[in-house]
């Protein structure tokens, strides 16, 4: 069954790619919460006695009852807002960044850049690379292909965090772990854990600023000017 009418997997660019599936994992921001008490004298001097402080308490966030239908809908919305609204997703060492505008505000019909540490963007043929959207993909194309999504999904109470855990080709030497946090049922951060370190990927929705269009403009130019 599909969601939303159609597929999530989009095309951002004239040339297909392969697919860079990093499977996901989704969070819940964690809370706590504080209590105390104290009573004052009505003359303003100290009372004798106190209630005593309780000791802060954390939240236990309770597991959905279908784990998998849970964070797939999350996946959905998240990639179906980035589609439809755009999306920067900034993070690694701070200076680098994807960025998506929707269809309608595509440049020559592209519609994705990366922009690396040295500030030189390159363009982004599919969704499958952006953190909104990789999970999303995942299932539609399963979906349309009859199958179950390979994803293996646990759910952590203590912290409200989905985790999936993959197994890598045999050079590498560790799994791919990623943690995704979640906000008003939306996708806004991915943690990754892999052989070749970590990183955090912070996740804006909403059409990118003028500066960011301007390195969309700039990869495009620059791809066009060559081919």
């Amino acid at each position: 069954m599909s969601h939303g009418g159609g597929s999530h997997y989009r095309r951002v660019g004239l040339m297909a790619r392969k697919a860079l599936v990093a499977l996901v994992t989704v969070g819940l921001l964690p809370s706590l919460l504080l209590a105390g008490c104290a009573s004052s004298s009505p003359t303003g001097t100290p009372s004798d006695s106190q209630a005593p402080t309780p000791s802060p308490t954390s939240t236990i966030i309770p597991e959905p009852v279908d784990i998998t239908a849970a964070f797939r809908e999350i996946a959905y919305a998240s990639c179906d807002k980035a589609n439809a609204e755009g999306v920067v997703e900034s993070g690694w060492d701070g200076t680098q960044k994807a960025i998506l505008v929707p269809d309608s505000e595509a440049y020559q019909d592209f519609s994705a850049v990366f922009v690396g540490e040295n500030g030189v963007p390159a363009l982004i043929w599919e969704t499958d690379s952006f953190a909104s959207c990789n999970a999303s993909n995942v299932y539609s194309l399963a979906e349309e292909a009859g199958q179950e999504a390979a994803i293996d999904l646990t759910f952590n109470e203590a912290d409200g965090t989905y985790q999936t855990i993959l197994d890598q080709a045999p050079d590498q030497e560790a799994p791919f772990v990623a943690t995704y946090t979640v906000s008003n049922g939306l996708i806004v951060q991915q943690h990754i854990d892999a052989d070749w370190g970590e990183a955090t990927i912070e996740i804006t929705y909403g059409m990118p600023s003028d500066d960011d269009i301007a390195f969309l403009r700039k990869a495009v130019d620059a791809f066009l000017a060559e081919n």
